[in-house]
């Protein structure tokens, strides 16, 4: 199936218009605290973003290599003989741990996070800077002169998660003209909607088009928290929402083949939206700017909760509270670190979480 026009359909769903309005009031605290706070938890989350969104790509990794040790594995002279097409790259990872593969892809992804000199040129000129960024992130990964460039054959893609194939890719031929459309979107619609929503349509466009040889998943990721960036929705790097789509790395994987079979994106845009905000409120929570009391009654059906899971008509029910009163309370109960959405539940479900020691 051929995209006839330059990004999907969606809707304003009211759970997409909520979360809009939470990931601004939560860069707002952000901006608020002490900069020198913000430079420090912005490398801790540039490494728990690293991680996801490599295991998001079925990397074995569970932790990172230490960066200067990574450097020097890089650097040895057998990488050199390691390299070729992305089919041997991905054989030698099967084959026998290769950590200087592994160490290489790490700096990739730290490389494509901290290219803010593309992130404007995301948003005007969006072909060539999506090619400069996925040659930074395939730097030494891909056969030399294939990074940036649009694949030749066909893709079929996969579920990081147990190996099935979702959908295939766009065909090879339409791929430049799709990129362009998107890039025409990018800069004239994208422009008016806002950070979340255009990031999020770059997003899945990219994961629905893959573009490239290899490094599609990192690539899409990246380039989304980009534009997050450049539009002032992601300071310091903190909004972070790799680690909310890796913690369901299944649901992530099959909302991309979903949003492709109904042609529509709204659902898909909610489950972005979501690890955006949950992303913010982790920084601005570890920052201490988060100040929300949490009333009695919430904390009493937390505390008398038969289960980790619930509902949004059970806490009303339970709490007997008005909607609006129900989306307060629950507000505050996320501030503070105590539930959690369930994702893809369209911010009906949310789970408890063990109180922070």
């Amino acid at each position: 199936m051929r995209r006839t026009g330059p990004a999907p359909t969606f809707g304003r769903t009211p759970h997409l218009v909520e979360l809009v309005a939470e990931a601004e009031r939560l860069v707002g605290t952000l901006r608020a605290s002490d900069p020198a706070d913000r430079r420090r938890l912005a490398r801790q989350r540039e490494d728990e973003a690293v991680l996801a969104s490599l295991q998001l790509d079925g990397s074995p990794l569970l932790q990172l290599p230490d960066p200067e040790a990574a450097s020097a594995l890089v650097a040895a002279p057998e990488q050199e003989q390691r390299r070729g097409t992305w089919i041997d790259t991905m054989r030698s990872i099967e084959d026998a741990p290769d950590e200087q593969v592994q160490a290489q892809e790490c700096l990739g992804v730290r490389a494509g996070l901290g290219s803010n000199d593309l992130a404007e040129r995301l948003l005007v000129d969006t072909v060539d800077a999506l090619g400069e960024l996925h040659r930074r992130l395939t730097l030494g990964l891909v056969a030399e002169g294939r990074g940036g460039l649009p694949r030749e054959v066909d893709q079929a893609v996969h579920d990081a998660s147990v190996g099935r194939i979702l959908f295939f890719a766009s065909d090879p031929a339409h791929v430049p003209a799709e990129l362009a459309l998107l890039g025409t979107w990018l800069a004239s619609t994208g422009s008016r909607e806002h950070a979340v929503v255009a990031s999020g349509i770059l997003h899945l466009e990219l994961l629905r088009i893959h573009p490239y040889d290899a490094a599609n998943g990192r690539l899409a990721r990246t380039a989304a928290r980009l534009v997050l960036r450049a539009r002032g929705l992601d300071p310091d790097g903190l909004a972070c929402p790799e680690p909310t789509l890796a913690s369901d790395a299944l649901g992530y994987h099959e909302e991309v083949a979903s949003t492709r079979r109904r042609q529509d994106a709204s659902i898909w845009l909610e489950r972005w939206a979501e690890a955006v905000t949950a992303g913010l409120r982790d920084s601005a929570r570890r920052l201490g700017v988060l100040d929300t009391p949490v009333p009695g009654r919430a904390s009493t059906y937390l505390d008398g909760l038969d289960g980790p899971a619930f509902t949004v008509a059970d806490y009303r029910a339970q709490a007997v509270a008005e909607p609006q009163e129900a989306r307060s309370d629950l507000q505050a109960l996320l501030d503070t670190g105590r539930i959690r959405r369930v994702p893809g539940s369209r911010g009906l479900r949310f789970e408890r979480l063990p109180l922070e020691a």
